[in-house]
């Protein structure tokens, strides 16, 4: 009778020890799903499990809305605060430019640098082409360069001298010699630089071969030759 009864305390204390496992492993494993993650911790798991690039996150209640870029396609990604869990996954045509997160000065200046060496001089925002932009002035040398990049990717959307900055330059007398030498061969006589209203040109004098001189007029900033007199 002992025995029975020694081995039925045994049983019910068993049982009792296994029901009370079972719980703690459904109460840790609550806890467990329950987690909270953070932003950083969101971007990072989606960043992993669909090797794609994260355009934005922000987080509404205890839901991240995440925004990625995976082989020219959008999608936009819900995942809960709690546990990490993938709530929804929708494929977008097209994300609003409103809503992709735009790159930083920073960045946009790191574009520049490797795009084009020389002093910044100045970065704005602009809209080129209903895009929104980045317009940035770069000093090279004796060159103003304009450079304008896209907000979102980083493209360089344009990129050409600043008309506006570069100082018209006139030609320097080696350059009007040579130009008057090629068109009237001959030994330079003489140059001299003249200013009118209508514009400035050099005047080369050169010796010929056969005794006569001939007078080359040159435009002094196109190098075009505007005449040729003879003086016997």
């Amino acid at each position: 009778m002992y025995g029975i009864k020694h081995k039925l305390i045994i049983s019910v204390t068993g049982l009792l020890l296994a029901a009370l496992l079972v719980f703690a492993a459904i109460q840790f494993t609550n806890v467990s799903a329950s987690e909270s993650i953070t932003e950083g911790e969101a971007r990072e798991l989606i960043k992993d499990r669909y090797q794609g690039e994260i355009l934005n996150v922000k987080k509404v209640n205890s839901t991240y809305l995440i925004e990625m870029k995976k082989e020219e396609a959008f999608y936009q990604i819900k995942l809960s605060e709690n546990g990490g869990e993938i709530l929804s996954f929708e494929k977008k045509e097209q994300i609003p430019n409103g809503e992709q997160k735009q790159l930083d000065e920073e960045k946009i200046k790191e574009i520049i640098r490797a795009e084009e060496s020389g002093e910044l001089l100045s970065l704005k925002r602009v809209t080129h082409k209903e895009k929104s932009a980045f317009e940035a002035i770069v000093q090279k040398d004796e060159e103003k360069i304009k450079i304008t990049v896209d907000a979102l990717n980083g493209e360089i959307l344009f990129r050409a001298a600043d008309e506006a900055e570069v100082p018209v330059r006139n030609l320097t007398e080696e350059e009007a010699i040579q130009i008057a030498q090629k068109n009237e061969p001959g030994e330079v006589d003489d140059i001299s630089f003249e200013e009118t209203d209508s514009g400035s040109y050099y005047l080369v004098e050169i010796e010929k071969d056969d005794g006569r001189e001939a007078a080359v007029q040159i435009h002094a900033i196109t190098g075009t030759v505007m005449s040729v007199t003879w003086d016997d």
